[in-house]
């Protein structure tokens, strides 16, 4: 079973309040364009029961095998929160995220979409949770190239400074990398806090820090065609965040050794795991985030020719107000263009999807301006 890790962009901020981005499901539901039949996304309701729960008394792991996917969405697939074949769709992915983890529906809702939006088929309600797939068409009229390649292709979010895989450019960005992998143990080992395994055995923002301080240095030290651009950023430390938000056991707050490998290396749930007390949201994950980045202070940017880090231009206004509406505007720039010339069904989902991201992004104040869909196609 292969993986990389974690490669949700995570909006900046909770979509606490998604409700006005929603519509009645429309009449007729299903449409064909282009020799496929589209079909309406509708966000699922909120989930009623918020508490902590036990893994096991959700779902039971089974042995099977998907494609190349991230330990979340490879977790969830295991235990069969989401399809087994690696394919998934809008609702499937929102309701899996909030019944395994716990995760607020806008929060949820923001990853499934964008995942959707940049390497899935919105017209279809389809994504592979890995590479290309069989099951996944393009989308009609081909307006971005004749495949679409899954959530595990490097560009459009999938970028450098990963936890357990190498940059696309330098090596394998989809296989779980030991060697990766163990650096972020020596930042454990290193901070983290003394636990029920041991000293130093315990996640905790001091190892969140040192793993992306290594795992920055390494990357753009090795890498020639470095990139850390906003989408980027906020994505690598959001993933950081979600280490002692998500993963923590509900029982103790404690994101611990055992928990960390078992999310990573087997990409299962670990044994006596509970999900969080409480929905885990948006704001409260960014809130880490930020914390981590701070202590870094690293600026969106990209080697230049000769190897030196040099900070991306910022974005006109008012992108440029706050972090978050830059990684929100940088990733409608690598989101394809393509979605807005839609028609019908297809224009009604990419219209839900980009609102759910504009909804969060436009918690930040002063991010007050839509960004829609500008990146380039086909890639």
């Amino acid at each position: 079973m292969r993986s990389f890790s974690v490669l949700f962009l995570l909006v900046p901020a909770a979509l606490s309040h998604p409700w006005r981005i929603i519509r009645d499901s429309p009449t007729p539901t299903t449409e064909v364009q282009d020799g496929q039949t589209g079909t309406v996304i509708v966000l699922p309701p909120a989930a009623t029961e918020t508490g902590m729960l036990p893994i096991r008394s959700l779902r039971q792991a089974q042995t099977t095998n998907v494609d190349p996917v991230v330990p979340a969405m490879n977790t969830l697939a295991n235990h069969g929160y989401i399809s087994r074949n690696g394919v998934s769709n809008f609702e499937e992915l929102v309701n899996g995220m909030m019944e395994a983890f716990n995760l607020d529906i806008g929060f949820a809702a923001g990853l499934a979409a964008n995942n959707i939006l940049t390497r899935g088929n919105a017209f279809a309600n389809k994504v592979s949770i890995g590479g290309e797939s069989p099951l996944v068409p393009p989308l009609p009229g081909n307006i971005d190239g004749p495949v679409v390649f899954g959530i595990a292709k490097h560009g459009r979010f999938e970028g450098d400074v990963s936890l357990s895989r190498a940059d696309a450019a330098i090596g394998n960005n989809r296989d779980f990398q030991d060697l990766i992998y163990d650096g972020d143990l020596v930042q454990l080992g290193k901070f983290g806090d003394n636990g029920p395994d041991g000293n130093n055995t315990v996640f905790n923002l001091a190892t969140s820090v040192g793993i992306m301080r290594n795992n920055f240095a390494r990357s753009q030290t090795q890498n020639p065609q470095f990139e850390f651009g906003a989408r980027r950023v906020n994505s690598a430390f959001q993933t950081a965040a979600i280490l002692l938000t998500t993963f923590a056991n509900g029982t103790t707050n404690q994101s611990t050794l055992p928990i960390i490998g078992s999310f990573f290396r087997n990409q299962t749930f670990p044994p006596n795991w509970f999900r969080a007390a409480s929905p885990v949201t948006g704001g409260n994950n960014t809130i880490v985030a930020l914390q981590i980045l701070n202590e870094l202070g690293v600026a969106p940017g990209r080697n230049n020719a000769q190897g030196v880090y040099v900070a991306d231009p910022p974005p006109p206004f008012p992108f440029n107000t706050s972090f978050g509406c830059t990684a929100y505007y940088d990733q409608a720039a690598n989101t394809p263009g393509s979605l807005v010339n839609t028609t019908g069904i297809f224009k009604q989902n990419v219209d839900l999807l980009t609102g759910i991201l504009f909804t969060a992004a436009s918690k930040n104040p002063g991010c007050t301006q839509s960004a829609l869909p500008s990146g380039p196609t086909g890639v």
